[in-house]
């Protein structure tokens, strides 16, 4: 049952939705490898974004037209952020690995078989930071869906330091980089956590390349 927003949180996602929207739009953005992407989809294939939470605010904007299907908490915060995905047209299925996991991953199996392709921040809900979880590779083998990693960097950004996420805010007018991994296909026989620290070591190696502003 989707729940209602407080009024509180009402106003904080439309101011949100307008500062992501005020400030992607000045952005000078940079795509390297979409058509990593671009040639799963072709071919038919479904994808399993991967990305990191703290880097997610340049992947809100550049993918909303995008049909895309989004793992977010059942907590406060979750409702928050729900509110402000949705508004952008994401599709939210709530879950955690700790609190309605197995209903939302049979929500997400459902979803993608509908059509949408799903992103997940691979150390979210709470960290710890740049350590990969699971689901996003447990869903991916049961739909045979590419995992693509996607590392995002500004050129100038704010960082919050004593958030556990490290989060990344942009500054209007920035350069802003997305990048796109290659497709990791997650056999029947492989361990599911050990493919989740390879992929981890790929997107962190990735972002420290889309960091590297000349």
């Amino acid at each position: 049952m989707k729940r209602t927003l407080s009024l509180k949180n009402l106003i904080l996602s439309f101011a949100a939705r307008f500062l992501i929207s005020a400030i992607s739009a000045t952005l000078r953005f940079e795509f390297i490898n979409k058509e990593a992407a671009e040639k799963v989809k072709s071919s038919g294939g479904k994808i399993v974004y991967i990305f990191w939470h703290g880097r997610q605010f340049l992947t809100v904007y550049a993918h909303r037209k995008n049909k895309i299907a989004i793992l977010t908490s059942l907590s406060k915060d979750g409702d928050l952020q729900t509110a402000i995905l949705e508004s952008f047209g994401y599709k939210c299925v709530r879950g955690s690995s700790t609190r309605g996991g197995m209903e939302a991953l049979r929500e997400m199996i459902k979803t993608m078989r509908e059509g949408y392709d799903c992103a997940f921040a691979a150390d979210g809900p709470k960290g710890p930071i740049y350590q990969a979880k699971g689901g996003a590779f447990y869903l991916a083998r049961l739909n045979k869906a590419a995992v693509i990693p996607v590392a995002c960097s500004a050129q100038k950004k704010k960082i919050f330091e004593k958030a556990w996420d490290k989060y990344e805010l942009p500054m209007p007018f920035s350069r802003a980089r997305i990048v796109y991994g290659e497709p990791i296909y997650i056999k029947r026989e492989d361990d599911i956590e050990e493919s989740a620290k390879k992929a981890g070591e790929i997107l962190s190696e990735m972002t420290k390349k889309a960091d590297l502003w000349t």
